[in-house]
Order: structure tokens, then C-alpha cells, then sequence
């Protein structure tokens, strides 16, 4: 069923490197060409207080790790308000995403600043992030060791000392606020985004970028990735999947004992080839072809090369790049040398691209110079591949080990000049964690005129529709879609006080204003029936120990994707999925890790705050499942696992708008046929003590509850959920009888480029624009639209300013507005899916449910010039010309927007 798409070569323009011994491309090169590692025994001074045995038993683990970093505030325009928030990856991707602008030639000339996207790559947990949980599980000691009000207050100001404390705490612990960060100091206004898929992310981000480029969606996309180990967590975590961080540890020693793993940043600046070749770029490397594939295993994730899967992917790369695999003169490979990988790649390389060439084919790893860089090891390879092939150069691969050897193949032993003749083709082989293997294939530039396609690629124009043929949801009390439709139209109030569960009032309620380390506000909409979630896991036979493991945001995941599948139909229709993915917004560090984190660093909070440290419980019963139960990614290789998808796993987030974004990159992919069925949607569970306190801080909560276009707005109440959908082209899903629930006609995506938490309108516009650029019908058309509606005086103003600049003038009825915010409160990465679930439930009814108005509408609101009317009540929705046509709008902190357009035609079932 997979149609390889017309593929135009990506040019590699701009290069950006920081690690610990190479601060730059140059010094990046000079070192990896050398084949020289430093690896050094992991810096325990530099991690929160833990016991004793702990640290014993990472006493031994060797990598590259950075000391402290000195960065220039000014020089990034961060203000003083910001800078205790800001986290070590904002700064290293700041400063990779700076030089590779830079190295490109662009702080001399012209970029197409509207037209560049951001896509950034990470995983596991900031330093700002394990602070912030570490100060807010603080509070809770603090008060049961505190005899007094005032000594609780003194507590409360020591954790403030040890930690820190900001008012923008929850926005610099957030990942999409990177990217959004690198927009804002580059003044560009593309979509944004930040990804993870564990060590694949780095294909991810190049998938999705090459997926904006084709489409049209951009002229130019930054991509950037990094890692840098901020909590003994993750070295435990990854000790029990095989890291054994030994310091002459080598991807392909005999001895199987794994690469060390390192510390490290990459950001390279991509367009498509003919536009690198107008624009007179100096091209490093062009990328020619992709190719990935998982294959769904039980139990937990783990290493391991698939030959069959191996030998798929190599060739499906090299197909796309029209050249055979056998052409590759080099092939960089990104393992972590755990176990049997090593000999297993060999053969299937063997097999693939060594068979009757005169030369032997030459195989490195950047990641034996470097360590295994995690998230960030795919574009480290990248960009060494691109730089080997700008010089002519292959570099050294030196080890001290003994490593596997196969007729055909050699390491390269010194730097020598790249073997044979033109085309100089290399390939990058990648193995993940999540299952995901992926194969790229790169050329000098002066190899790719002959693969440039005649074909142009295509204008942002009217693109083939995507058929939404799947639908499930849970928010609040609602444990289903059809609850939810029903509560919906019955006036669901899910707002409510939160139980002591959630928010105990003695340690950290405070009323009116904002006070340290507690959260002024006590409403929100909380997930019920937890045990329902846990109870569904027996029916996936997952070991119990992984069960137990499960973020609560994992199982809400499995959940709702059971009830959009099973609304599918997928127990009929197994044969006809073609390639698969899912792609889940969320939040990319659950809430599991911190829960982690903070238990393994709790001796640290005794010690800031003067008691005595709970007895010693060795590793905390960290195993070879608990990495799987805090990934973001985790959740899409959970829902693939357990439906038997073959799926590749996604986590995706902007912020509030991060379902969004998801849905704008499982359109691009569906209309490209990249892939030919994706699970897309949005999970977050924000009615916690972590972002109740946060939030507050810096005053985004609603005192009362979230009362969405109202003339005292005060903020946002929080609300748990989730919602996926199974999407597929229209062409298929006509052809295949598929039930249609609605056609998704545009996304668009912008970023402000103004301000990290101030709302844009024309920003906000932009997004919108470029969705009815796609989508071939006027807003004047559109009779409803799903706003953000967060609740704030500034926020809904700015919203509604924007949709009246968009959908405003000659209408036949007036806009319908609402938010499903006064309902189920903010779900913040599950928002738009919320809406959008909202928006298809109410076109399966023919009916608006009501916004729930709990004060007097804002006078300032440009109702009446667009003109628009709030829906206040359940209301009939006549469609016009035999279809229905609405929108959802999200927006997010750091400037991040995403608008969506939706068409029901009754002619298509």
C-alpha cells in the first residue's frame, strides 16, 4: 500500500556543535576526525544529594559530560526574570541553533524569517525540571517537620534558596519553550515544535522537517537536538537496558559492554536543494532518501537489530535516493553496542551494501568519539557524515577494544580521503530503544543535480483532504467519548474544588494572591475512575511490573486509543494499515519521572531542610521497565505495542497547542504518503501539585473558575484528559468503506517572534491563514469556530482580535464561538483535542453544545465587527450547501499557534 514519495534532496546548509572537549563545528570536526574521545567518569558532584549506594553504583560509569557552561543572557535577549528558569538545554540548543544561522551565512544576509520553522529534540527531564519537582515535593516535608506557621514560612524559603524560584518556573521547564526561545531571537515566524522518540528523535525531527519542506509549509527549517544527563535517574534507568558505561566501552567491541554516553548539542539548518542552490548556500551534504521501521515486541523496550527490518530500511532509503545500497562508500552507526547488535548490523550490512565492491565498505560511529549522545546522536551523526563529505574526509575510528571484524568491511584506522570515485555517498544506520530502526543516505552536493525531480515542490495550496475515522476521549469524569458528548450537551461542569488527593489545602492552599511554593487556586477538573485505567491493562497482558510502572498519563493513553480503534474498526481492517505512526502531544517529561527523580533525590531534600533522610532502599526498585513508564514516547510504543501497530512512536510538544501541532505533522505525512495511517492526538494531566503551585507563581490560575470571553477573566482552571484519532487520506478511507467522521481541510502554524507569554494577534492570524491556504474554500464559509478561550482578559481579546481580522466581513450568518475550556477546564498539551473532539461531536448532532458563561461577557470582545455570537446555549447548526465547515484554534506560551480546519459534507459517509 506504500507509495514512495517524490522525494527532492534536502540540502544541509548550516551546521552547529557543542560538547564537552568541541565547543563548535570547527573543534567538532578536529575531534572527530581525530577519533579522539574524552571520556571521563560521570561528574556526581554535579547531581542533587542521593544515598550512598547509589552513587556507588555508578561509581564506574565513564562518558563525555560537560562542566559548568558560561552564556551570554544579553547576547539571547533573555530577561533577568527569566534567567533562574532557564534550563542548560535552552541555552545549548540557543547557542547550536545561533551558529548553525550563522555558519549558513545569515547574520550577514537575508533569511526568509516567516517561512523558517523550528523543531527541537530532547528526553528526559531538565535541571529546571528536577528542581522544580524537587521544591515542590519539598513543601510537603516542610510542612510535617514545621511547628509553626513562621518555621513553615523559614522552610518554604530555604527550598527557595537550595532551588531557586521564578515566576516563570513552568514555562522554563518546558521543552516547546526552547524552540519557541530560538524563534524569538532569530525573529522568525514558522511553526515550532519539540519531539521525542527516545534515541531515534533525531530522525524524527528530520522526518517532520523534510515533511514541511516538501509541503510547502516552510522555506528553511532549523533542526536542533541535545542531551545532557541532569539526574542520576537516567543513568540507573539506562544501566538496567545494557548501559554499562564502561570508559573503553565501543559500539562494536567484542565484548558487547556498550558506548559510553555523552553530553552534546547538534543544530543543523535545512531547505529543500533548488532552493539552497538560488540562494547560493554553501551545501554541506544533501540529504537523498529515508527510511525507518518498527517492528511492536512484548515486554519492555529494548535493543536489538531486526535483520530483516535492517536490510528493509537500508534499501528503502537507498531507493529513494535512486542509488543502490551497495554505492555507499561510508556508513556511520548509531548503537549503543549493547549485546549482539554489533555482529547482527555487520551482517546485514554485509549483505546490503558490501556484496562485489571493489573497495571495502568503510563503517564508523561518531558516537565512539562523542558517546552516545542519546536524543541528539542522529543529527551528531548527521552533521559528521556532512562534514566527512564537505572535506573528502573520513574520520578516525580509534578504540581500544577489540572489535568484530567481516570481509568486506574496515574501520577507518587513520583519516584518510574519502574512497573512490564520485557520487560520494554515505549512509547513517540507526538502532532505538523504542524498536525504531532508520537508515539515511547523504551525498556531496555535487552528486545530487541528477536527483533533483523536474516537478517543483508544491505551493501551499488546496492538498488532498484527511479523513478523520476514529474517535476516543476522556476528560474529567468522562471516561468515553459518548459520555462526553452527552455531559456535553446536558452543561458538564467538570470545574469543581479539588479533592485532598490532588491539592492538600494545610501545606499548600494559600487564598489571593500568589505566595511562595503554594498555589492560590483550588478548582479544576481532575481525572476520575483512575482504576478504570489501571484495571484495562490487564486485557494487553503487559508484565505487572511494567503495569505498575506506567505513567497514569500512559494507561489514559492506552484508554482512549482502544476507543478510537475500536471506533475504527481496526479488528476488521488489520490488512489494509499500510505504514503506521503515532503521534501523542504531551508534556515531554511525565509526571512519572519526576515522582522518580524525587524519591531518588529525597536525601537531598532532608538535608536542605534539616531531617533526617529516609532509610536507604538501594536503586528504589528501578529495572529494566522503568525507563518505558516515564518516556513521552513511551506512551505512542505502548498504544503500537499493544494493538500491534508497527508504528512509529512520536511524543510531540508546543505548549497548549501541542495537539495541534501533532495533527499538522500527521496531515503533512498522510498527503506526502509517508505514512498511510496515524493515531494522533493530545494527553496531559495538569490538575496537579506541580502545576497548580507553578502556574500559580505566575498568576495564570483562575482564583474562581475559568471563565472563558468574560469581562473579569482571571486565568485558567486545569483540567485532566485525553483524545485521539485515527486519520487517513480520504481517498483511502472512501475506498475502503471507512466510516468518515469529518475531513480535516488545513493546519497552519505560526510563532509570534514578540514575546514568551504575551499573545500576538497577528501572529495568531498568520497561523489561520495558512490553513485556509490549504484548504480552498474562504472563512467567510466557516460557521463555527472552537477557540484557545484560556480565560484571560488578554488572551480571549487577543484570540477574538484575530479571528475577526480572518473570518470578519461579508458573512451570511454570524460566527459561532466557543470553548470547551468552561466545560472540562485547561488540559493544556490536550487541548486542541479536546476541541477538536468537541467540534466532531457536535457535528455528528447537528448541534453547538453551550460555552458556560459564569460572568458577563467582555464588553472590549470585537464581537459584533467580525460578526460573531458566543454560543450560550445548545444551538442547531444548519449546514449550508450540504456541509458543515469549523475550526479549532490553539495557541501557546513562547508565541506558538495552530489552527485547524474541519468539513463535514453530508455526500461523504
Amino acid at each position: 500500500m506504500h507509495k514512495p514519495p517524490d522525494f527532492e534532496p534536502i540540502a544541509i546548509v548550516g551546521i552547529g556543535c557543542l560538547y564537552p572537549q568541541a565547543r563548535g563545528k570547527e573543534a567538532f570536526w578536529r575531534q572527530l576526525q581525530a577519533g579522539t574521545s574524552h571520556f571521563a567518569p560521570l561528574p556526581l558532584a554535579r547531581y542533587w544529594d542521593t544515598d550512598s549506594n547509589v552513587r556507588e553504583q555508578l561509581q564506574g560509569w565513564h562518558g563525555a559530560f560537560f562542566d559548568e557552561m558560561e552564556v551570554d543572557f544579553k547576547r539571547f535577549r533573555i530577561p533577568p526574570a527569566y534567567r533562574k528558569s532557564v534550563s542548560h538545554m535552552m541555552l545549548m540548543l540557543l547557542q547550536v541553533a545561533d551558529e548553525c544561522v550563522r555558519d549558513a551565512g545569515y547574520d550577514k544576509r537575508d533569511l526568509a524569517r516567516d517561512d523558517v520553522a523550528v523543531m527541537c529534540g530532547t528526553c528526559f527531564g531538565f535541571d529546571s525540571t528536577i528542581a522544580n519537582a524537587l521544591k515542590v515535593e519539598g513543601v510537603r516535608l516542610a510542612h510535617e517537620l514545621a511547628g509553626s506557621a513562621d518555621q513553615f514560612s523559614l522552610l518554604k524559603e530555604t527550598l527557595r534558596e537550595r532551588f531557586g524560584s521564578s515566576s516563570h518556573d513552568r514555562v522554563g521547564e518546558m521543552a516547546s519553550s526552547i524552540p519557541a526561545r530560538i524563534a524569538s531571537f532569530l525573529s522568525l515566524r514558522g511553526p515550532v515544535q519539540a519531539m521525542e522518540c527516545a534515541d531515534a528523535t533525531g530522525y524524527a525531527l528530520l522526518e517532520a522537517a523534510s515533511l514541511s519542506l516538501h509541503s510547502g509549509q516552510s522555506r528553511a527549517v532549523i533542526v536542533a537536538s541535545g542531551q545532557r544527563i541532569e539526574s542520576l535517574l537516567t543513568p540507573l534507568a539506562l544501566a538496567r537496558k545494557g548501559f554499562t558505561g564502561a570508559c573503553g566501552g565501543h559500539p562494536f567491541a567484542q565484548d558487547g559492554a556498550g558506548t559510553p554516553m555523552g553530553e552534546g548539542a547538534t543544530a543543523l539548518l535545512l531547505k529543500r536543494w533548488s532552493d539552497a542552490r538560488r540562494d547560493n548556500d554553501r551545501i554541506y551534504s544533501v540529504l537523498r532518501g529515508m527510511g525507518a521501521a518498527r517492528q511492536d515486541v512484548p515486554g519492555a523496550l529494548a535493543y536489538a537489530v531486526d535483520g530483516r527490518a535492517a536490510f528493509h530500511v537500508i534499501n528503502e532509503a537507498c531507493a529513494q535516493a535512486d542509488v543502490t545500497a551497495a554505492a555507499q562508500q561510508y556508513i556511520d552507526c548509531v548503537l549503543p553496542g549493547i549485546g549482539s547488535q554489533a555482529p547482527q548490523l555487520l551482517s546485514v550490512l554485509s549483505d546490503a551494501c558490501a556484496q562485489g565492491k571493489q573497495r571495502p565498505l568503510q563503517v564508523g560511529a561518531s558516537v565512539a568519539t562523542f558517546g552516545h549522545t542519546f536524543a541528539n546522536a542522529a543529527l551528531a551523526a548527521v552533521a559528521g557524515s556532512s562534514l566527512a563529505l564537505h572535506e573528502k574526509t573520513l574520520p578516525q575510528m580509534r578504540s581500544s577494544a577489540a572489535l568484530h571484524a567481516r570481509a568486506g568491511m574496515a574501520y577507518p584506522a587513520a583519516a584518510i580521503a574519502w574512497p573512490g570515485d564520485a557520487p560520494q555517498l554515505a549512509g547513517v544506520f540507526g538502532s532505538s530503544l523504542t524498536g525504531v530502526q532508520w537508515h539515511l543516505v547523504l551525498s556531496a552536493p555535487d552528486s545530487a543535480s541528477h536527483a533533483l525531480s523536474s516537478a517543483m515542490p508544491p505551493a501551499q495550496e488546496q492538498q488532498e483532504a484527511i479523513a478523520i475515522v476514529g474517535i476516543g476521549g476522556a476528560f474529567g469524569p468522562c471516561s468515553n467519548s459518548a459520555d462526553f458528548a452527552q455531559r456535553l450537551f446536558d452543561g458538564l461542569d467538570a470545574v469543581q474544588p479539588l479533592p485532598e488527593s490532588v491539592l492538600p489545602r494545610s501545606a499548600y492552599f494559600g487564598e489571593g494572591e500568589a505566595g511562595l511554593l503554594s498555589s492560590y487556586a483550588q478548582y479544576g477538573a481532575d481525572l476520575k475512575q483512575r482504576e478504570q485505567y489501571d484495571a484495562g491493562l490487564a486485557a494487553y497482558k503487559i508484565f505487572p511490573k511494567r503495569a505498575a510502572g506506567l505513567d497514569i498519563a500512559q494507561k489514559l493513553t492506552l484508554h482512549v486509543a482502544a476507543e478510537a480503534l475500536a471506533d475504527f474498526g481496526l479488528a476488521h481492517k488489520r490488512g489494509k494499515l499500510g505504514r503506521t505512526a503515532v503521534m501523542v502531544a504531551s508534556n515531554l517529561s511525565l509526571g512519572r519521572e519526576r515522582e522518580l527523580a524525587c524519591r531518588l533525590h529525597a536525601p537531598e531534600l532532608a538535608r536542605t531542610l534539616g531531617s533526617v533522610p529516609a532509610a536507604a532502599t538501594a536503586d528504589h526498585g528501578i529495572d529494566h521497565f522503568t525507563l518505558d513508564g516515564y518516556l513521552a514516547s513511551g506512551s505512542a510504543a505502548l498504544v503500537s505495542a499493544c494493538f500491534g501497530l508497527g508504528a512509529m512512536p512520536v511524543a510531540v510538544e508546543a505548549a497548549c497547542a501541542s495537539s495541534l501541532a501533532a495533527f499538522n505533522n500527521a496531515v503533512l505525512a498522510l498527503r506526502r504518503h509517508r505514512y498511510d495511517l496515524v493515531l494522533a492526538g493530545g494527553v496531559e494531566l495538569p490538575a496537579n501539585l506541580r502545576d497548580l503551585v507553578l502556574c500559580s507563581s505566575q498568576m495564570m490560575l483562575s482564583q474562581q473558575r475559568i471563565a472563558p470571553f468574560a469581562e473579569h477573566a482571571d486565568g485558567f482552571s486545569p483540567g485532566d484528559g485525553a483524545a485521539l484519532f485515527v486519520l487517513k487520506r480520504l481517498s483511502d478511507a472512501l475506498r475502503d468503506g471507512d466510516r468518515i467522521h469529518a475531513t480535516i481541510t488545513g493546519v497552519g502554524g505560526s510563532t509570534d517572534a514578540v514575546s514568551m507569554t504575551a499573545p500576538d494577534p497577528d501572529g495568531q492570524a498568520l497561523a489561520m491563514r495558512r490553513a485556509f491556504a490549504q484548504a480552498g474554500y474562504a472563512p467567510a464559509s466557516v460557521q463555527y469556530v472552537e477557540a484557545h478561550g484560556t480565560g484571560t482578559r488578554l488572551g480571549d481579546l487577543a484570540e477574538l482580535t484575530s479571528i475577526g481580522s480572518v473570518y470578519g466581513g461579508a458573512r451570511a450568518v454570524p460566527l459561532r464561538i466557543g470553548s470547551v475550556k468552561s466545560n472540562i477546564g485547561h488540559t493544556f498539551a490536550a487541548a486542541g483535542a479536546a476541541g477538536l473532539l468537541k467540534t466532531l461531536l457536535a457535528l455528528q448532532r447537528h448541534a453547538l453544545p453551550a460555552t458556560l458563561l459564569r460572568r458577563r461577557i467582555d464588553p472590549l470582545l470585537p464581537l459584533a465587527g467580525i460578526p460573531a455570537e458566543l454560543v450560550t446555549a445548545n444551538t442547531r447548526w444548519d449546514a449550508i450547501d450540504g456541509r458543515r465547515r469549523a475550526a479549532v484554534s490553539s495557541f501557546g506560551t513562547g508565541g506558538i499557534n495552530y489552527h485547524l480546519l474541519l468539513q463535514a459534507d453530508s455526500s461523504v459517509h
